[in-house]
């Protein structure tokens, strides 16, 4: 285990770059690796967390770790010396035993479905279903992509992919029993990918797949309802409207309690009105459970057209508490080079969409990509995340510890080294609240077009612009601080408004 040891950066602005003494802050980096890169995590018990990764060169693990990362246990349930062309696995599930559990699909020839299990002994029991994902004969075996699963009370599971490649579209669903025999099937002709297969509503029985155009992005997706034999029984057209966005790289997840439906999407901000193109921004929304939209929340704002893609496994649960992570390129302090300003960004919001905090974090020695996010039993999250050292181009991978402390409150965020304000309401209507703990700082508001709408001191935690006269629209908000040495000023915190 290892603290990333960090200067309190916006300290240091502040100070007009005067060296501060390092600390230990938060976040913790726990498990940093050259060869393990973590995809899928889940929570064995209290204090200890599952993780389904690779060691490169190696082959494919399972390992528990606790919270500080140490590796408690580790066991292998795929070898690189396995022949196999393509090999794609699910996050965790629990079987009927309370037991974690995932699939995988394997090739070279038919695509072979099998189970894992994970036993109290943390010893893996792998089932080879007897019958083979049923794709038509005529389409490649190793061109499939976008595999989905969903486990059902009756130790049944539901599988979904697709295969497009502009000539040959085909979509096929299956369902297996709990002995991994083929009870129903389902080949469709279609243009759009599968995107996220949940749960079906309270009282009913299937699933839902959400689809998504993977070419235009100019359709909003779609929710197709199954019922057990594969057969539809609903369609819910244009889930999730934004106006003049265009949503894509979507990733939904179904609360386990409320049965309310999250999403993690991004979005484009189009020419319109003459205003200019924005790049992607993250946009996170909340469904009910016939998928009627209630409410979304827009995240921070990007200066460049790079993708703020929604992850696999981007969203978790805790109770009240909703985790969202993404992966962003918006500016930090003191990049200059948009090439170098990759973060991962989480969002903490509450059952109705409210924003209880976000942070969006970067390194200075390493490129960071986030895979996923956990919301740990005792509080706070797990980030997962591949990386890159800048210097040498070596690996190094890792996991990141936010506490809930971090991601709720303003000074331990800015003193963990997180870039951090909070505009809200957020969309909102007539006051703008912009919410940070930086001193000797201003904010500005722009709206798309570069026009300067308002200039504010900030003299307190909370600062509240009047906004009532404002046009309903997108606006931008800048925060910059002062250094009280150098009387230079530097961009500290950035982030967008709507106004409905």
């Amino acid at each position: 285990m290892k603290n990333i040891r960090l200067f309190t950066l916006l300290a240091a602005l502040l100070l007009g770059g005067w060296k501060m003494q390092a600390q230990e802050l938060e976040p913790t980096e726990i498990l940093p690796s050259p060869t393990i890169i973590a995809y899928h995590l889940c929570n064995w018990d209290d204090n200890n967390i599952l993780l389904n990764g690779a060691v490169l060169g190696e082959g494919l693990y399972v390992m528990k770790i606790d919270e500080d990362g140490h590796l408690l246990d580790s066991v292998v349930w795929f070898l690189n010396t396995n022949t196999c062309s393509f090999l794609t696995e699910s996050k965790f599930f629990r079987d009927n035993d309370g037991r974690p559990c995932f699939y995988y699909v394997k090739g070279p020839d038919r695509p072979i479905v099998c189970k894992v299990t994970v036993s109290d002994d943390f010893e893996l029991t792998t089932f080879e279903f007897p019958d083979p994902f049923p794709i038509p004969e005529e389409i490649p075996h190793d061109q499939w992509w976008d595999f989905e699963w969903l486990t059902n009370e009756d130790g049944s599971v539901f599988v979904s992919s697709a295969y497009i490649d502009g000539s040959q579209s085909v979509h096929v669903m299956a369902r297996y029993n709990e002995a991994g025999e083929l009870t129903h099937q389902r080949a469709a002709n279609t243009d759009r990918a599968t995107t996220s297969l949940l749960p079906p509503a309270k009282g009913a029985s299937g699933c839902r797949l959400v689809m998504d155009d993977p070419d235009t992005k100019d359709v909003n997706s779609e929710c197709v309802i199954f019922d057990d034999s594969l057969k539809v029984v609903d369609i819910k057209h244009s889930i999730y409207s934004v106006g003049i966005y265009i949503p894509h790289y979507e990733y939904f997840a179904v609360h386990p309690e409320t049965d309310m439906v999250y999403l993690l999407s991004d979005v484009n901000f189009p020419a319109f009105n003459g205003n200019p193109k924005i790049g992607q921004d993250i946009y996170m929304s909340q469904f009910n459970q016939d998928f009627t939209q209630t409410k979304y929340v827009m995240g921070p704002y990007t200066v460049d057209e790079h993708d703020q893609k929604a992850l696999c496994e981007a969203i978790d649960f805790h109770g009240d508490d909703i985790y969202m992570c993404g992966s962003m390129n918006m500016m930090a302090p003191g990049i200059v080079n948009p090439m170098e300003s990759e973060n991962f960004y989480v969002a903490l919001l509450d059952g109705n969409m409210n924003l209880k905090g976000e942070i969006y974090y970067h390194s200075e020695t390493r490129f960071i990509i986030p895979y996923s996010i956990l919301a740990l039993q005792s509080g706070g999250c797990l980030v997962t995340t591949g990386g890159q050292d800048r210097r040498t181009g070596e690996q190094q991978h890792a996991i990141y510890r936010i506490s809930k402390e971090t991601l709720v409150g303003i000074e331990e965020a800015h003193d963990a080294g997180f870039a951090v304000a909070v505009a809200y309401p957020n969309p909102g209507k007539d006051v703008l609240n912009i919410r940070t703990a930086l001193q000797n700082a201003r904010v500005e508001i722009y709206d798309l077009a570069g026009k300067l709408v308002c200039k504010k001191e900030i003299t307190e935690n909370v600062t509240s612009i009047n906004a009532e006269a404002w046009p309903s629209g997108v606006y931008v908000w800048k925060v910059y601080t002062t250094g009280i040495s150098t009387g230079s000023t530097t961009l500290a915190e950035m982030g967008k408004w709507v106004k409905e």
